[in-house]
């Protein structure tokens, strides 16, 4: 491997340690903030609001913004306004904490949108490998800092926390510094610049499309499920009389049913046919669909349902995630193809996301083991395993 791919291997992985870990991390210190605030910790439930506000209001207008600008200087801004949310947040009070944490939401989003045109413009020949690194290090940054928080609040302060995730944020805005320009770049250097109402006509091109709406439903549908269920699992277990410490034990193993998926699928899903995908769609779903529909007996079950649970709806989501990933950029032909895919499947994912756990809420205060919510866990499974067949046949735009 050549010096300047090397380089875009170790800035691809600094881009995943970066997209989860300074959202996830800082409700670990959620009660040291308060106090730092004056506040009550109920309040600062919006800091975790605010970043999901920022994807699903800004990743099309990221994708905007690299069609006019092109893919450097968006990116640029991408990070610079996470390197400036992150060191805000050091300063603590109200308007620099919550100004910290849209400029950090501002930035992931830019990143999250951007990375898979990264990879279609530097490296298009080897996409997996690639996703996979950038989709390891997501699972590994996030769960690295998590672990990294408690011994750092024990022996330096709960502000070293936040110092170490200004750290992880910096060192991707540094390292992209010192990216050469790509092939692509190069190319369109010497072209003219295309008309904004161009660029207009292929979004809207795009929303034509059945297989974009199969990819934002696809996305849509795993995420909700994330959000729901590491917002809701914890206080459902609570109801059934779980210990906290079977709890912890139990949503750990929800994280890391995605880490074995990052590392393979994304290299077996870019040489496998489109009945082998279909396959593994298949299965992970009717996997996750048996634990959905025990969920009908939730009341008699023991802790290894739980387990169950939690694995199979961690790789549930883990495989259509990254198998979105993937897909952009292998089924797009230019990277501003790739950034418009992209933005338009996840603002739309994350909207339908953002109802998840609020709607969740209203039917657990309702009745906590309402029919209900398990009907539409399994009407998620069916969506994602639906809308994958779909996308899985989509031709390359």
């Amino acid at each position: 491997m050549k010096a300047r791919d090397r380089l875009i291997l170790i800035i691809v992985v600094a881009f995943g340690f970066a997209m989860r870990a300074p959202i996830t991390v800082v409700p670990l210190i959620i009660d040291q903030l308060a106090r730092g605030l004056h506040a009550s910790v109920s309040n600062l439930g919006i800091l975790t609001t605010i970043p999901l506000v920022m994807f699903l209001s800004f990743s099309v207008v990221a994708a905007k913004e690299m069609t006019r600008f092109g893919l450097r200087k968006t990116l640029n801004f991408g990070l610079a306004a996470l390197l400036a949310g992150a060191c805000l947040r050091l300063w603590i009070s109200w308007p620099t904490i919550l100004l910290g944490t849209v400029l950090v939401g501002l930035g992931i989003t830019h990143v999250n949108v951007l990375t898979p045109s990264v990879v279609s413009s530097y490296e298009p020949q080897r996409v997996a490998s690639y996703t996979t690194s950038y989709s390891t290090a997501i699972c590994l940054g996030t769960a690295i800092m998590s672990l990294l928080a408690g011994p750092l609040n024990e022996h330096f302060g709960w502000q070293s926390v936040l110092w170490s995730l200004m750290i992880v944020c910096a060192i991707p805005f540094v390292l992209w510094l010192f990216a050469p320009r790509s092939d692509y770049e190069l190319q369109q250097s010497k072209r003219a610049e295309k008309s904004p109402s161009v660029q207009k006509g292929k979004l809207t091109d795009l929303l034509k499309s059945r297989y974009t709406w199969a990819f934002l439903i696809m996305f849509g549908s795993q995420s909700i499920i994330n959000y729901t269920l590491i917002a809701w699992l914890p206080v459902l277990m609570k109801y059934h009389g779980f210990a906290q410490g079977q709890i912890s034990v139990v949503l750990s193993c929800y994280s890391f049913a995605g880490l074995p998926v990052s590392l393979f699928l994304p290299r077996f899903l870019d040489g496998a046919k489109e009945r082998t995908q279909a396959a593994i769609s298949w299965t992970i779903s009717l996997i996750a669909l048996a634990g959905a529909i025990l969920m009908f007996w939730q009341s008699q079950m023991p802790l290894a349902f739980w387990y169950y649970l939690s694995i199979t709806a961690g790789a549930l989501t883990a495989v259509f995630f990254i198998m979105a990933l993937t897909l952009f950029p292998l089924k797009t032909t230019t990277p501003q193809k790739t950034a418009q895919l992209s933005g338009l499947t996840q603002s739309g994912g994350y909207f339908i996301a953002a109802f998840g756990p609020m709607l969740y809420g209203a039917a657990y205060k309702a009745n906590p083991l309402g029919i209900g919510q398990t009907i539409a866990y399994v009407l998620m499974i069916a969506l994602c395993l639906l809308s994958s067949l779909i996308v899985i046949k989509m031709p390359k735009i």
